[in-house]
């Protein structure tokens, strides 16, 4: 009879480790890792975007560095840079639009430029070259604010997504002047803690990144309408979509980055009616999105679902040892 008792218990022991080792592995399940960024000369990288035309990425460290933008294959290998005699203070977002290649040096921590600038460059060639730039100077309308997103619609029109605890999304001219300053426009509010962002291909929405998820935002009145967690990074400051578009990748500071991809978040969110912004001249800020995604409810109840299922087992085993 004690031999089929220390047998039992064994029995339970193994089946409740064994039950207990798969909550882990569903939790990383989807953190698929699209490549890693090897090259000793990126340690931070800080904004990401898809550039069909080359069948490449573009990536820049934040600031410290020169005026370089990286050029990396689809196995996170540099494939060249492109060069440019400028020296930046903050750079923090790329972005790609038709022929064109955005650096925008729009970081601010201390809140103190009098205005930020986004180079662009024409036809853009990872061959190590130096070339020329061409720049666009910007001035918020209430103040310095520190910003480390670029947005590009379809059309061409430039949107900054500043960063803080209450974010807003600032529209460019929809023709900016190359002298001069050009005077930004408040549109909407933003999630809290924006480190980059993208356009997705219908136009209509826009992935907005931020140290914990993603979020999809209407681009006409910027309300949250999906939400999902990202894969686990140490400092994630890069979005962009995958070549084939049907995808996001998600990038981190750091050395040896690894960038992951993860679908595009799709369930809609519950978000109350945002009041009208007067400085969005009729269009509506965006609350802070605080509800638990979908993923994370699902990982949640799957973790319970298998606790209870363990004292479910372990009750019947106990009580069919203490049969008489």
């Amino acid at each position: 009879m004690a031999l089929m008792r220390a047998l039992s218990r064994l029995g339970l022991l193994l089946l409740t480790v064994a039950l207990l080792s798969i909550v882990p592995s569903v939790a990383g399940a989807e953190d698929t890792v699209a490549f890693t960024i090897k090259d000793a000369r990126i340690t931070e990288s800080s904004g990401l975007a898809v550039d069909p035309s080359g069948n490449l990425y573009w990536t820049v460290n934040d600031s410290g560095d020169r005026g370089v933008a990286y050029g990396i294959g689809l196995d996170g290998k540099v494939q060249g840079t492109l060069n440019f005699p400028a020296q930046p203070q903050d750079v923090e977002a790329v972005a790609v639009h038709k022929n064109r290649l955005y650096v925008a040096d729009i970081g601010d921590n201390s809140g103190q430029r009098p205005f930020v600038r986004i180079y662009f460059f024409k036809n853009p060639r990872a061959n190590g070259l130096t070339v020329n730039y061409y720049a666009y100077d910007f001035r918020y309308p209430d103040g310095s604010h520190n910003a480390e997103t670029l947005l590009v619609n379809k059309s061409g029109r430039l949107f900054i997504v500043t960063k803080g605890s209450k974010g807003a999304v600032y529209a460019a001219p929809t023709k900016p002047h190359r002298r001069g300053v050009n005077e930004l426009k408040k549109v909407g509010s933003a999630p809290a803690e924006v480190t980059d962002g993208t356009f997705l291909p219908d136009g209509d929405r826009i992935a907005l990144l931020t140290y914990k998820t993603v979020d999809v935002v209407d681009a006409t009145d910027y309300q949250v309408i999906a939400s999902a967690p990202i894969p686990d990074q140490p400092q994630a400051e890069s979005l962009t979509l995958s070549l084939d578009e049907n995808s996001l990748l998600v990038g981190s500071e750091g050395k040896r980055s690894k960038v992951y991809s993860m679908a595009v978040p799709s369930e809609a969110t519950a978000t109350p009616t945002p009041e009208p912004s007067a400085d969005a001249g009729g269009e509506s800020d965006v609350p802070e999105d605080n509800t638990d995604s979908v993923q994370s409810q699902q990982g949640t109840l799957l973790a319970v679902g298998l606790a209870g299922f363990v004292a479910l087992v372990a009750g019947t085993v106990v009580a069919f040892v203490r049969k008489p």
